[in-house]
């Protein structure tokens, strides 16, 4: 009996994860879906004006501006595209929380790196900052606290 009622919450509780995470992609590609398609209406509507207006004479100061309109609605264009991460990271929880997680354990992993590694494998001196070794401090456990050597 408690199995099954076991099995039917873990059951449940999948569901509902997976409904979580369902709405959460339909949210990311609709908001992928809104910049993309306000960045092509507003360069295809740009080049359009532009087309309808190629014969018409302008001064400098309006081919200017419509220069710098055509820039403008250009990289709108490619909005949608080129922010994908961004879009993600703002309307996605659970890829933010992975995400912090991620750049955790990564920051971890230099931080280890540049207190617990000696380069000591080079033919000629190296000048980085990142892996000399300083004989006069040595280790203890942890590696925030450094003990000088007495000479």
């Amino acid at each position: 009996m408690s199995s099954t009622t076991y099995a039917n919450i873990n059951y449940l509780h999948q569901e509902q994860m997976r409904t979580q995470i369902q709405q959460q992609l339909t949210r990311m590609v609709g908001a992928q879906a809104l910049f993309v398609l306000f960045g092509m209406i507003a360069y295809t509507t740009q080049t359009i004006y532009t087309l309808l207006t190629m014969y018409t004479p302008k001064s400098t100061l309006r081919q200017a501006q419509e220069s710098v309109g055509l820039t403008i609605t250009g990289v709108l264009s490619y909005i949608g595209y080129a922010f994908n991460f961004y879009i993600y990271m703002t309307v996605s929880p659970s890829l933010r929380k992975q995400f912090k997680q991620l750049i955790k354990k990564y920051l971890r992993y230099l931080i280890c790196h540049n207190h617990c590694t000696i380069d000591t494998n080079r033919t000629a001196p190296c000048r980085s900052t990142r892996n000399t070794f300083q004989p006069h401090l040595i280790q203890t456990k942890r590696p925030q606290q450094l003990v000088p050597v007495k000479q």
